[in-house]
């Protein structure tokens, strides 16, 4: 009792703590080794019964539900316009040649034309285009001459410069058209004679309505009207070279790119299969583990059939981020697998000699304790990561967490299982591939065959490598090459986002935004201003206000204003002055009644025609809603896009209007800045707060301060190498970092946390530990990093970005992982670690052993069997007069 009371109560806690979970996993190994076929049953109902939970799945593919916060107002503000206003969808065209103003470059252009307004879906164009008037919404140089086919064909090149320069007045609506946003690369803006390409805009009824299995709004209509109108631009035509952009092609090319993608992801699961079985196998009859391999690939698979079931369940959607889920749950499934299957080749030849549960008991005695620190610790920050308020990165980070758990569970329960099946097979001398064929009593296998070269190779050359002094010195100044590299990397590491980095680089799509930006460069993306119950007869000065305020501001183009207000005010003077009804000293309609009637006046009439989609009235025909459109600048960056954004949402909410109405800004493109606007305080403060929540999961599981800050270290010390070096390998903050880089906490953990949990289940000199520590369970924590790498090593010449990033974080985060796990940590263990637990001091059944793991060593520990009574202080006292050369007994 008298070492009992000396003992500091941080060690009688770590011992009571690693006692009880190391007795708890002993007797969960008895009972699945002796109960093997019921842990199987009970696993597949499990999966079975959450597996119901696909029939509740909620798909969500809709931006606004997945990256924008749920509390922002420009979630409100979309709803708003969204129950208010039906924009149509724009299909564009640009036509480019050396010259684009010739008769032969009239003509192709016009033939195509003709082609887009003679698909056929069953609707007619003219039926299913958006209206402006009584016309279709077309933008078109052709306007000039009315869509008239005779003349368009017969004019001559001066004609064309002619009716360009000196009379550009529409035959459509009467208006003069602004030649110049139509025509881009012209020679002179003041007389133009040539120009490299012309633009023409589509307008397409949008009668979406969301679709509830595909998570999105859908209009059969016009998304089949434009696979034809794409078919159209992307063929090959005469004169002239085409472009084109439609409503859907941003999708459907991105989809392109991650489908495409996927057969090399499926290649790469091969390539996993195929090293796992490698790796764990004997390559003869008996003791290849084939089917070993296909168990740890089907335990993955339940666990992902849970997690989906179960968080489908809980109601939380299933969003295009979960299709990483797989890959995630494989990585660190498979780490746990070799962990186990490491364990249990730990065993000593004469606990191989005990019956199988008693094997398998003992293997989860330490196995156990090791995936409990990963598993738990995994949970935990895919926890904090579900308190963001991003909603598909919360409810990716609860798919994970249940995926973890039951990982976790399956790993224990099912794997394990197995794996002490597939023991009886070897011990009964059954043939591998066939259990029905049994081997001769005279087979047996050869000496090579049953030799693990991976593990001589950590025991005989790596280990005893890495603890001399030249090789730590050396591994300290890589260490701190790698942390100075990641600092840099990490200081410079920018938000930015660009959103051609989903689309495949050889895509029609990339050519038509590089076109697009090349010859039609002088606005920005469009926004609104909305007014909301809004007397707008009597509330003239304060719009006006807002109007001339507004394009003051520093992120609009003060040109690109179009309000039908102002148009209808100009109307006015021109069609009403010295009418009854005008009043001249307002310049304005005397009455309410009169400044509807002119306003009917005004939409019917070609010049306000082109405005009827910005007003709203409600069934008394009173304006409820109206809104003024202009671009912005051309935004240089996410940084400069959020600000924008913010001054002019700001500026026009400052404005005060009587009784209720209000004016607010919006554009769909600012649903990406909102997400842009928050990401990377979210990804700072999930980082931070995982990374806090883990140093505590770690402290509790591995029960020991000193080993859990070098873990930590390890860990924070891969985190900063992985931000510095995905910067100066060309990545940047956005929403798909900003996942994986939380992704990878979770991957990083497991190769420290095995070594640290190793180090302290060996006795011996800190030098020695170190040593058996890597021998121990290295090759395990090795083959789970290989093998996770493996899984997306195809993923290197993916076309996706998504892919390809995917491929960059992990590679990264795997690398700089088994760095700092088998290289770096044992190195600071070697100098720095603490004593082990007291039950490392203990032989299974309870006698003495000596201090340093060998039966021939030289330093004997004098412990009762009882742990409890384990004097740290004494061993430590012992070990360093050992390590001096002064070898005593304690």
């Amino acid at each position: 009792m008298e070492a009992d009371k000396g003992e500091p109560c941080c060690n009688r806690v770590s011992n009571a703590i690693i006692s009880t979970f190391e007795s708890l996993f002993k007797r969960i190994g008895s009972f699945v080794g002796q109960h093997s076929w019921i842990c199987i049953f009970v696993s597949v109902v499990v999966t079975i019964g959450f597996g119901i939970g696909f029939t509740m799945i909620k798909i969500e593919n809709r931006r606004e539900k997945l990256w924008v916060p749920a509390e922002s107002d420009n979630q409100d503000y979309l709803r708003y316009v969204s129950e208010n206003y039906k924009d149509p969808f724009l299909e564009t065209i640009i036509f480019e040649n050396e010259n684009i103003l010739t008769p032969e470059s009239f003509k192709a252009m016009f033939r195509i034309d003709e082609l887009v307004k003679a698909i056929d879906i069953g609707k007619s164009w003219e039926s299913i285009c958006f209206r402006s008037g009584e016309s279709c919404f077309v933008n078109s140089i052709f306007e000039l001459w009315g869509f008239n086919k005779t003349v368009i064909e017969s004019l001559s090149q001066e004609e064309i410069l002619q009716k360009i320069n000196e009379d550009p007045i529409s035959a459509m609506t009467g208006n003069e058209v602004d030649v110049l946003s139509y025509l881009g690369g012209v020679d002179d803006e003041t007389y133009i004679t040539s120009a490299s390409t012309a633009l023409v805009i589509y307008g397409l009824q949008d009668n979406s309505e969301f679709d509830e299995s595909a998570g999105e709004y859908v209009d059969p209509d016009a998304e089949e009207w434009e696979l034809e109108f794409i078919d159209i631009f992307t063929a090959d035509h005469e004169n002239v070279t085409v472009y084109g952009f439609s409503e859907t092609s941003f999708s459907l090319e991105s989809s392109k790119a991650i489908v495409g993608d996927t057969y090399w992801l499926a290649a790469g699961y091969g390539l996993l299969f195929v090293y796992i079985t490698f790796m764990l196998s004997k390559f003869n009859r008996i003791e290849h583990k084939v089917y070993i391999a296909l168990s740890g690939i089907i335990t993955v698979g339940f666990a992902v059939c849970v997690s989906i079931g179960f968080g489908s369940i809980l109601g939380f959607i299933y969003t295009p981020v979960h299709s990483v889920l797989p890959f995630l749950l494989l990585g660190i499934g498979v780490d746990d697998m070799f962990v186990i299957v490491q364990s249990w080749d730990n065993l000593s030849e004469d606990e191989k000699n005990e019956p199988v549960s008693v094997q398998c008991a003992l293997a989860l005695q330490h196995a156990g304790v090791s995936i409990t620190v990963t598993s738990v610790t995994d949970f935990c920050a895919f926890v904090i990561g579900a308190t963001t308020i991003l909603p598909a990165l919360r409810s990716f980070c609860i798919f994970c967490g249940i995926g973890i758990i039951f990982l976790y569970f399956f790993s224990v329960v099912f794997f394990t299982a197995t794996l002490c099946l597939d023991i009886r097979r070897v011990k009964d001398r059954r043939n591998a591939c066939c259990c029905c064929f049994r081997a001769s009593d005279d087979y047996e296998p050869s000496q090579c065959s049953r030799e693990n070269r991976l593990q001589r190779f950590f025991e005989d050359i790596y280990a005893p490598v890495l603890i001399t002094t030249s090789a730590k010195v050396v591994v300290l100044l890589i260490t701190a090459t790698f942390l100075g590299f990641g600092i840099w990397g990490l200081l410079e590491l920018k938000q930015y986002f660009d959103f051609r980095w989903f689309l495949p680089p050889d895509s029609y799509t990339i050519d038509f935004i590089d076109v697009s930006e090349k010859y039609y460069p002088r606005s920005g993306l469009p926004s609104s201003i909305y007014l909301n119950e809004i007397d707008v007869f009597n509330e003239r000065s304060t719009i006006d206000a807002l109007y001339e305020d507004a394009k003051q501001d520093p992120y609009v183009d003060p040109v690109s204003f179009e309000s039908w207000y102002n148009r209808f005010g100009e109307w006015i003077q021109a069609n009403k002055q010295n009418t009854h009804g005008y009043n001249n000293a307002t310049m304005w309609p005397d009455t309410r009644d009169t400044f509807y009637t002119w306003l009917f006046q005004f939409l019917n009439d070609p010049t306000g025609g082109i405005h009827t989609p910005d007003i709203i009235f409600d069934e008394t025909m009173n304006i409820t809603s109206s809104r003024i459109n202009f671009n912005h600048v051309v935004f240089q960056g996410s940084t400069e896009e959020v600000k924008g954004m913010d001054s002019m949402q700001e500026r026009v909410s400052s404005v005060q209007f009587e009784e209720d109405g209000n004016a607010f800004v919006f554009s769909p493109f600012y649903l990406d800045y909102e997400s842009n606007k928050v990401i990377q305080d979210e990804l700072l403060r999930n980082m931070g707060l995982a990374c806090a929540c883990v140093f505590v999961i770690i402290l509790l599981l591995l029960a020991n301060l000193l080993t859990c800050c070098l873990v930590f270290m390890s860990v924070f010390f891969t985190l900063i190498d992985l931000a510095g070096f995905a910067h100066h390998w060309g990545l940047t903050i956005d929403t798909v970092v900003t996942i994986n880089l939380i992704l990878s906490i979770g991957i990083a953990i497991d190769y420290a946390a095995h070594i640290g949990h190793s180090f302290m289940t060996v006795t011996g000199t800190k030098n020695e530990r170190a040593q058996k520590a890597i021998t121990c369970i290295g090759p395990a924590v090795f083959n789970g990093g290989l093998s996770t790498l493996l899984a997306f090593i195809m993923l290197s010449i993916s076309q996706s970005y998504i892919f390809k990033t995917f491929f960059k974080v992990f590679l990264l985060v795997v690398l700089f992982g088994l760095f700092h796990g088998l290289v770096l940590l044992p190195v600071l263990l070697s100098w720095f670690g603490p004593a082990p637990y007291a039950s490392a001091l203990i032989s299974p059944t309870g006698t003495d052993i000596n201090v340093n793991g060998h039966a021939n060593g030289n330093v004997e520990s004098q412990i009762s069997s009882d742990t409890k009574h384990f004097d740290n202080s004494a061993y430590n006292s012992a070990i360093d007069e050992k390590e001096n050369g002064e070898v005593e007994k304690i």
